[in-house]
């Protein structure tokens, strides 16, 4: 029935002591009795033993009970003292409460009085015990309160039970909480379940180990907003003089920023461990501190063998050419330099795999931040180009030998051509004949299909290196080459587009010279050109006159297809005649309306945007003329400069 409870009866009458102790420990397991016969023997008993409650007789010789309580109280103001007396115990109570008596009742016959005398006596006990315990826990609070209120740091003091007996300002601050609604309730109402059950096990840990030593843990608590806080908890035992645990201490960081941040880190290496491309970085010291799995399934060696290691070893080990040491000094010291403005470094690098298979890698090298103003290292990104730089180098091979080509038959049939021309000039001195001027319109024609077959032989060439290029300068440029005449040029724009300038620059003539030769008359008649008196196929009839040609540059939502799909690009517009209804063959190499075209013109402004990755279409303009439009074009520009 609880813990022990020792007894003292205090009867003149030993029988009745006797009594007494028989039937309360039958009672009540739980109660020790001992007995004294005199006011006098008691409190020997009294100076020998750990009583915990006295039951005494009133009515005793030499001693009352009255008097026997005065003695006692002032051993022990708060020792039980229950009071039995033979007599009605309205005439001694106010006596007896006046000299601080417990409890009294008044002696009955049967066992039935001694039933309620054990219960009392163990209520008394429980109740002095709860007191004691509880003045115990006040002067241990006091102790900590100083502590737990003069700390920087949020901290909380919990009891026994769970419940937050202490919390200081920090902590209240932090929780965004008022202190009343804290202080009483239990700790489970502001954190997670997850957190409770971690704090229930790290303080598990500590006791089992060494309750003097903190157990940490990381806990989310409940702030008053409805959000939520990280933290690290470090708590700590707080054990009674027998050993039990008596509470617990916490000591609180906020590390919300810190997960927040270990999350976004953790994502970020995922991503970097999964890319396509090799990575890796070199501090100060051009130590291999990290890399990514791609760029180290690439040696031979495992990754951790590799990390740790100067990059040098990689060169001594076969891996790189001695020539990517220089190199990487040389860009480090152009990152470093006052003088430059750049944040990248990009080249060409040789790897040899363990395999013995020679690649290239396109690498863009880049500083990490300074520490303290030094040089910290460097991070590497590398992209294998190994197909892509043998397939160029096999094109312009191929580009080289279609030039050779085209210049060996242009050479051939120029030879010829030009013997013709001659005998002509020398027959027309002699013979006046309207068939000098057919055959010598006929060599014309010839000659310009062999430059036309050089230019497109030449334009079939792959693209170069890539920059930024203003499109009106490049247009106007454009422009200039090519025979106008009355035709006027309008540039809408001053965007800049990503693009090979000189190959940009021979897709815009072909436009410009497409728009003037077949928008209308040109700056020669057709009578001019065509002694026959033939009429183009194209001009469908019409009025010669001016032309005016505009380029400018289109969005994704406008356009003459009305797509709003279609991304950026530029369109080269006319006000001539339109286009032939078979639109569909326009870009097909030799397809052309008039018998002084070529037909390769728009077939190599197909090719220059199709060498960029661009697609080109045909379509009407605004004044009933022809418009091309590019797109997938890299445009720089804000939105007030697109069509």
């Amino acid at each position: 029935m609880g813990s022990g409870i020792h007894v003292l009866c205090v009867d003149d009458d030993p029988s009745v002591c006797e009594l007494e102790a028989t039937v309360l420990e039958r009672t009540d397991e739980g109660l020790d009795v001992t007995t004294a016969g005199s006011g006098r023997e008691g409190l020997a008993v009294l100076d020998g033993s750990d009583i915990d409650c006295i039951v005494s007789d009133y009515d005793m010789p030499e001693m009352d009970g009255l008097e026997f309580l005065d003695v006692v109280r002032d051993r022990d103001p708060a020792i039980p003292f229950l009071l039995v007396t033979g007599t009605d115990p309205s005439e001694i109570a106010r006596e007896a409460i006046e000299a601080g008596v417990t409890d009294y009742l008044q002696k009955r016959r049967g066992t039935v009085q001694y039933e309620i005398l054990a219960h009392r006596i163990r209520q008394a006990v429980e109740k002095r015990r709860a007191e004691r315990a509880r003045a115990a826990a006040d002067r241990r609070l006091e102790r900590y309160r100083k502590l737990v209120e003069n700390v920087a740091d949020p901290m909380y003091l919990l009891d026994e039970t769970g419940s937050i007996a202490l919390v200081n300002d920090a902590l209240v601050d932090r929780l965004g909480r008022d202190r009343d609604r804290l202080v009483g309730s239990n700790i489970e109402r502001f954190v997670t379940d997850e957190t409770f059950e971690r704090a229930t096990a790290a303080l598990r840990e500590s006791l089992e180990s060494d309750p003097t030593t903190a157990s940490s843990f990381e806990s989310a608590f409940e702030v008053e907003d409805g959000g939520r806080k990280i933290c690290e908890t470090s708590v700590t035992p707080l054990l009674t003089d027998d050993g039990e645990l008596d509470g617990s201490v916490g000591v609180v960081r906020e590390i919300t920023r810190r997960k927040e941040r270990e999350r976004e880190l953790s994502q970020y290496e995922t991503i970097l461990e999964t890319a396509p491309f090799g990575l890796f970085v070199l501090d100060a010291d051009a130590t291999i501190v990290w890399m990514n799995e791609e760029y180290a399934s690439e040696f031979e060696e495992e990754r951790d063998d590799l990390l740790g290691l100067e990059f040098p070893t990689l060169v001594e080990r076969g891996y790189y050419q001695e020539a990517a040491i220089d190199r990487y000094i040389d860009d480090v010291r152009a990152l470093l330099s006052s003088n430059n403005d750049r944040e990248l470094a990009t080249y060409n690098i040789q790897f040899r795999s363990a395999e013995g298979d020679e690649r290239i890698y396109d690498v863009h090298t880049k500083l990490l931040p300074l520490e303290d103003g030094e040089f910290a290292g460097t991070v590497h990104a590398l992209r294998d180009i190994t197909q892509q730089q043998h397939y160029r180098d096999e094109l312009e091979r191929q580009n080289e030998r279609l030039e050779e080509f085209a210049s060996l038959v242009s050479h051939d049939l120029r030879n010829p051509l030009n013997v013709a021309q001659g005998h002509l000039d020398m027959l027309d001195e002699q013979v006046d004949s309207q068939h000098v001027d057919e055959l010598r319109w006929s060599l014309s024609r010839m000659e310009e299909l062999v430059d036309g077959l050089l230019r497109l032989a030449r334009q079939g060439k792959t693209i170069g290196d890539r920059e930024w290029v203003s499109l009106a300068s490049v247009a106007r440029e454009a422009w200039s080459t090519v025979d106008t005449g009355d035709a006027r040029l309008e540039v809408d724009t001053d965007v800049r587009i990503y693009a090979d300038e000189a190959r940009i620059r021979e897709l815009l003539e072909n436009l410009c010279r497409n728009a003037v030769e077949h928008g209308s008359t040109g700056p020669e008649s057709r009578t001019d050109s065509d002694p026959a008196g033939r009429d183009p196929v194209d001009a469908e009839g019409g009025e010669t006159g001016a032309l005016t040609v505009t380029i400018g540059a289109v969005d994704r939502e406008q356009g003459s297809t009305g797509d709003p799909t279609r991304s950026r690009g530029f369109y080269v517009a006319d006000s001539g005649l339109g286009l032939p209804d078979d639109r569909e063959s326009l870009f097909e190499f030799g397809y052309t309306t008039s018998p002084e075209g070529t037909g390769f013109g728009l077939a190599i402004v197909e090719q220059i945007a199709e060498a960029h990755g661009w697609e080109v279409s045909a379509g009407e303009s605004r004044d009933g003329g022809a418009r091309f439009e590019i797109r997938g074009v890299s445009v720089d520009a804000d939105e007030t400069d697109l069509e």
